[in-house]
Order: structure tokens, then sequence, then C-alpha cells
């Protein structure tokens, strides 16, 4: 428990920062793209055609736990009033990249530690849509660096490490949008930032 309070303090500080109004400080997304970029080459991709049995029974259950989430009321409602419990915005803003997007990331801060559970993904992603809609496309999984010295996996998939502002180990799953890029891939050209708002 200290340690997630730990590590959302330190996202908060982060995310401050990133959205300081410095003229020289790059925006959260553009911080997000350079985190993820850095470690671009460690992504293995793995097609949506190339996925296994497993792999393909394992998204199935994916969609089937986070269906509700559709409704973005249900998913940032709290646990206690029978929501999701995604709660928190982070980080901060549409995230988007030359590589494509991965749009608006809600947190659930009680799942984040060094655990790793398919059907409890600690993020939930939302593409912004013409009309201020916003719609599921994928979820995200996190564990902080500061809790695991080498990557997680999850249905075979190493994760990637994460640097600043994040400092996270990520795994995406694309389940409610194909992604080009593969399943588990990091950035969705079929995703797109530009109706944020």
């Amino acid at each position: 428990m200290r340690q997630r309070h730990l590590f959302l303090a330190g996202a908060a500080v982060a995310l401050t920062a990133a959205c300081s109004p410095s003229p020289e400080a790059p925006s959260t997304a553009a911080q997000l793209s350079t985190a993820h970029a850095s470690h671009a080459g460690m992504i293995r991709v793995t097609n949506n055609g190339d996925l296994t049995a497993a792999q393909k029974q394992a998204v199935a259950e994916v969609k089937n736990a986070t269906q509700r989430f559709h409704d973005i009321a249900i998913a940032t409602r709290p646990t206690a009033q029978g929501g999701g419990g995604y709660t928190v915005q982070f980080p901060a803003g549409c995230a988007a990249s030359p590589d494509g997007a991965q749009g608006f990331h809600y947190l659930n801060p009680d799942l984040v530690d060094a655990n790793v559970e398919l059907l409890r993904p600690e993020l939930v992603m939302y593409e912004p849509g013409p009309n201020g809609q916003m719609n599921l496309v994928g979820v995200d999984y996190i564990v902080p660096l500061a809790l695991s010295a080498t990557p997680p996996t999850l249905l075979g998939q190493p994760f990637t490490a994460l640097g600043p502002p994040l400092n996270v180990w990520a795994l995406h799953i694309w389940g409610w949008r194909p992604n080009p890029s593969g399943m588990f891939g990091l950035w969705n050209p079929k995703v797109s930032c530009a109706n944020a708002q």
C-alpha cells in the first residue's frame, strides 16, 4: 500500500511538472512519446493473426471483463459506487505520436502494485470521438519500475520499460480497436487524438 502511494505521489509530481507552463518543457504527450520511443526497439510485434489460441482466448476474456467500460461513466465511477474505479487520468491528456495514438488513459490506483492480473488491467484507454464521446479502444497494464527489476510478462509478452515521467513497465492489449502494429503494440495507427478537447 505504501509503495502504491509513493508511486502515485511521484506520478502526480511528474505530471505537475509535465503540465507546467514553461515554454521549454515538452508536452506530456511528447514526453510519453519519447519515453515509448526510447524503448521501441525492445518491442516484439505480434500481429493479430499470429496470436496463439491461448492468447486469443485471453483477449476474449479481457474484452468480456471490460465490456461495461464502454460507458466511461461506469469506468470512472468509484468501485464503492459500482464502477470500475478508473478515477485518475494518467498520464494527463490524449497520448499520440507519429506512430499512432493511445488516447486518454484512466487509472485505477487500487490496482497499481507489483502484480499483473489479466482481468484487472490498471488502465483503460479511450479515443475521443467527434461528438465528445469516449470510445474504449484497449487496456494498459503497468507495474512501477521501482517494484520490479525485470520486465513482467503477460500472455508471453514482456512489458516495456517507460522512463520519465511515467517510470513504469507497460503492456497494451488492443482488444477493442484492431491495431496494424499488433495486439500488444505501443501505438495504434487506427487511434487518433484529433478530436481531443
